[in-house]
């Protein structure tokens, strides 16, 4: 939906201006949202769904009569996704002509100066006062908030700016929209029980959605006639989504980045290729939290660049709350590889200091299942793990790791599965950790595949050393069909410090569903395919000493055949899922690889000079 006021908006100082660069810069005077002119304004889902929960509570206090005192909004979004012009305009628009001109005053505060806008009234016309001075305009308010019904709009704009205490609230409702900058609202939170509403960042279809309006608008429909027009402007659409695509991926969904022109991106395209570039050991500190969700907003480079607010799907005291993730998926991998970097540097330092099995500890309780991706620990993994058997099943079985030696259980890397917008991966590819981007992502923390099932042995037993007596076969003894689908199996870890980890059907169902759609030849690679599931406990956790269930309490969707049979096929996958428990502990130490000194010397080398280790193996 794209709203127009011939007067413009607050936000352009009601100017109806021509796109500039120059005004467009901080304050987002002129074309903002890269419309034609200022007068317009694209609103999206979001932007009406932070209406509908001011709208509620503002009828409740008007018209309905339930609240004590009016409610009070702190409206949060990531720099650059349009809350100022977006939310404050289309919040001007609806307040204005809220149950046929409802309210009698809606004061908008933006940067120094105030509007005081008075709806019409039989015999008297609306009208607009600007006040330069907001001290002026709050004692104006003031003087009428106990006669007249309004509403306040605060847009806070410049750093360290605070809406002021002095506002009526007590009789007016108000929304302060901001930033995550938690010093802009949080003692209007505290002193007014501000609601927080979080407005999240557009999606990519939001945003491919006003480039079309852009484009198409004025065009007659579509004949024989006009054929022509209808085929340039399409070519046209064509290029700008490319552009588009390419800028999202470069500096996240941002509009005021990703729709302007090519000086405003290449700036900031520059800011984000500069914060990436100078990630060091004094300051990496700062982006882990990024990887983990966990960050809190600052107030700094770092978070303006790399770095967006989500709306998380639970929900506190009925208010929004939200985590900081990176702001585009390149952004996340350039970050997720750097810190992987990192990683290994640290593991060789403590190498020096701490026992082998301290060492695992101390990484597997940093960085989870990071550790997998030396090969030193997954040895000792591979050998230590606990196999949780199904009921009534009378021995253990060999896992596909236990077959490998140490060479063969070394990880060549790290890939990011992408999103549900991205590419799906060509080729899925043995020996490479897959870890999602999301951190609700379906049953698994993380996975890789290896080539060939495991060799069956009757007994299970194990060479003194612990391996098992075999190796993992990689062709088969089929004929036919069967003898033409290699082997493979995909080994899921799932890190945990609880003593139980069930899963359901659904959540199954939809594990089943992404991971198809992370990989373009699944349907094919997936075939003759055994899978592994690895329950990793930290130690002084929980542990797990059962099998692990998948429940089926989804009563929802029971009546619908299809979910039915989805969840059926899911619990037939389920229970056809091995599964091993470990837990990474001091309890290790004669066991791990990693005791020989050489071997840890080596392995430092290794990660200080990878070009030489690769050399070394080929020879």
């Amino acid at each position: 939906m794209v709203l127009s006021s011939e007067d413009g908006w607050p936000y352009t100082q009601f100017r109806n201006e021509t796109r500039s660069v120059d005004s467009n810069a901080e304050v987002g005077r002129g074309g903002v949202f890269n419309a034609q002119r200022s007068e317009d304004v694209y609103i999206r889902r979001e932007v009406v769904r932070m209406w509908y929960i001011v709208e509620e509570q503002t009828r409740a206090w008007y018209i309905e009569r339930k609240l004590v005192k009016p409610k009070s909004f702190v409206v949060v979004g990531t720099p650059g996704i349009g809350k100022s012009f977006a939310c404050g305009s289309f919040l001007l628009y609806q307040l204005l002509h809220y149950k046929n001109k409802l309210l009698d005053v809606v004061a908008y505060f933006i940067r120094d100066s105030a509007y005081v806008i008075h709806n019409a009234r039989p015999g008297v016309p609306g009208s607009v006062v600007l006040y330069s001075d907001q001290g002026a305009a709050v004692s104006k308010i003031k003087k009428m908030a106990s006669c007249k019904r309004g509403f306040i709009i605060v847009d806070i704009s410049k750093k360290g700016e605070d809406p002021s205490r002095e506002l009526p609230t007590k009789f007016w409702p108000a929304v302060v929209l901001t930033s995550p900058d938690v010093n802009h609202y949080d003692s209007w939170v505290k002193d007014r029980g501000g609601i927080m509403v979080i407005v999240n960042c557009d999606d990519e279809r939001d945003l491919v959605a006003f480039v079309a309006w852009r484009v198409l608008r004025g065009l007659p429909d579509k004949t024989e006639d006009n054929a022509g027009l209808w085929l340039d402007a399409e070519k046209i659409l064509k290029e700008q989504l490319e552009v588009l695509n390419k800028r999202i991926q470069t500096v996240g969904p941002l509009p005021r980045f990703v729709l302007d022109d090519d000086k405003t991106f290449k700036q900031r395209e520059t800011q984000v290729i500069a914060m990436l570039n100078g990630i060091n050991e004094n300051n990496r500190a700062n982006y882990k939290g990024i990887l983990s969700c966990k960050m809190n907003w600052q107030n700094d480079d770092v978070t303006h660049k790399l770095v967006k607010i989500m709306r998380v799907r639970f929900k506190t005291n009925d208010e929004d709350t939200f985590q900081c993730r990176a702001l585009s998926f390149p952004i996340f991998s350039r970050l997720y590889k750097l810190m992987l970097v990192y990683l290994k540097r640290d593991a060789a330092a403590k190498m020096l200091i701490m026992s082998p099995e301290e060492t695992v500890a101390s990484l597997f309780e940093e960085y989870s299942f990071y550790a997998l991706l030396q090969k030193e620990v997954l040895y000792s993994v591979s050998y230590m793990m606990k196999y949780l058997r199904r009921e009534g099943e009378g021995r253990d079985v060999v896992s596909v790791l236990e077959g490998l030696h140490l060479n063969q259980l070394d990880l060549r890397g790290v890939e990011i599965l992408p999103t549900a917008r991205q590419r799906p991966i060509a080729e899925c590819k043995y020996m490479v950790m897959y870890k999602p981007c999301i951190p609700n992502y379906p049953v698994v923390d993380a996975f890789f595949f290896v080539e060939g099932h495991p060799h069956k042995q009757r007994n299970g037993e194990k060479g003194a050393d612990g391996r098992v007596k075999g190796e993992v076969w990689r062709g088969s003894n089929a004929v036919g069909e069967d003898a033409r689908r290699p082997k493979k199996t995909i080994v899921m870890v799932q890190v945990t410090t609880s003593d139980k980890h069930p899963t359901s059907t659904t959540a199954l169902v939809s594990f089943q569903k992404t991971i198809a759609r992370n990989f373009a030849e699944w349907d094919t690679f997936s075939e003759n395919l055994r899978w592994e599931m690895i329950y990793v406990n930290c130690p002084g956790m929980g542990t797990i000493n059962e099998r692990q269930v998948c429940e089926d309490a989804d009563e929802v969707n029971r009546s619908a055949d299809g979910a039915m049979a989805e969840r059926k096929n899911a619990a037939k996958l389920w229970e056809g899922i091995h599964q091993w428990q470990v837990t990474i502990s001091d309890s290790m130490s004669k066991d791990l690889a990693l005791a020989q000194e050489e071997k840890a010397k080596s392995f430092i080398s290794s990660l200080i000079n990878p070009e030489r280790a690769e050399e070394t193996n080929e020879e």
